[in-house]
């Protein structure tokens, strides 16, 4: 009888030492971000570095995540109603050990400025120096900010020549071929996102030759 006695008694001076100790839950985003990420992060007891630990998280008192592996809580493109008490728990395999966090209020107010495209830069590029009919150029339109997806439209003389979906970065280009008729017009290139429109500065198109006889 003392002999398992003095098997247990490791176990049971580590349950007593809080194998499992209260998480606390964090805001980890930026407040500026478009993202809310929350981390829930619990210590563990040190003779036990590789226990299982699985995340639930609660807004408001009800579950949004239940026994994930992941640490974070990832809400992307957080809007107001997103805003609320929110609170972890933690819980081993077997979920015979559970330990709830703080709650942490996290107000989300949202300035639709964040998302409205800067007015866009316009640039065209080629490599010829004095264009000539059928020279190719790539018209390069760029916004600084503003939520994706943007739909970049091309004009030229008031007239759309092209379209391009920024679907990952905030620039769009569109190659082309020269026509005669652009000579002296003016273009320009168009940001537009689900929040609002924004037109780039109007330039000068330049002279266009003809092109030479092969």
């Amino acid at each position: 009888m003392l002999f398992w006695m003095v098997l247990l008694l490791p176990v049971s001076m580590i349950e007593s030492q809080e194998l499992l100790q209260t998480p606390v839950l964090s805001r980890v985003s930026s407040p500026d971000s478009e993202d809310l990420i929350l981390k829930c992060k619990a210590e563990v007891h040190p003779e036990k570095p590789d226990l299982q630990l699985f995340y639930s998280f609660y807004k408001n008192n009800r579950a949004i995540l239940n026994r994930g592996r992941s640490q974070l809580l990832h809400i992307a493109e957080a809007k107001e109603e997103d805003s609320g008490l929110y609170q972890c728990m933690v819980a081993t395999e077997d979920g015979r050990i559970q330990r709830e966090s703080n709650y942490l209020s996290i107000p989300i107010q949202i300035s639709h400025s964040m998302y409205l495209p800067p007015v866009p830069v316009l640039t065209l590029q080629h490599e010829a120096t004095n264009l000539a009919v059928g020279d190719m150029v790539t018209f390069l339109c760029k916004t600084q900010g503003g939520s994706l997806l943007i739909l970049y439209s091309f004009y030229l003389d008031g007239k759309i020549i092209g379209k391009a979906l920024a679907l990952f970065d905030r620039t769009a280009s569109f190659p082309i071929s020269v026509s005669q008729e652009w000579s002296a017009k003016n273009y320009s290139c168009e940001a537009k996102n689900k929040i609002s429109t924004e037109r780039s500065e109007t330039k000068e198109f330049p002279l266009v030759g003809k092109s030479c006889p092969t």
